[in-house]
């Protein structure tokens, strides 16, 4: 019996081919899913930092300025955000904010000024 080996490294050779096979698409799927993951991370990432960055701005600029309807833009490397303000109290406005990173949708944040204290208070954000 050990003579004959007709046929054995066929099915053997096939075997270990289907299982490497299996392993590359296992791994294949895995490197697909971070770098999947890690685009949307980096797109959050640059929302936040531009939200952030528009609050600051418009607070300097309400800080300069007496008068506080203003609306306006500003644009980024890869996006714009506009704002607008509205008051809610004699010494509150409402600066709603709206975010538009490449093709992604519109991201919506609130930020609440007081014109007493002279700075934001308040910040939020709604998808």
């Amino acid at each position: 019996m050990c003579r004959n080996e007709n046929g054995f490294v066929y099915p053997l050779t096939f075997i270990i081919i289907l299982a490497v096979l299996f392993l590359l698409t296992i791994q294949l799927e895995q490197y697909l899913s971070e770098k999947r993951l890690f685009g949307e991370a980096e797109t959050i990432l640059k929302q936040e930092y531009y939200l952030l960055s528009s609050v600051k701005k418009t607070e300097n600029v309400l800080n300069k300025q007496k008068e506080y309807d203003i609306s306006g833009s500003y644009y980024y490397k890869h996006g714009h955000v506009s704002y607008s303000t509205s008051p809610l109290a004699t010494t509150l406005y409402q600066i709603t904010f709206k975010a538009k990173i490449g093709s992604n949708s519109v991201i919506t944040a609130y930020a609440y000024y007081d014109t007493d204290l002279k700075k934001v208070i308040k910040w939020i954000e709604k998808n």
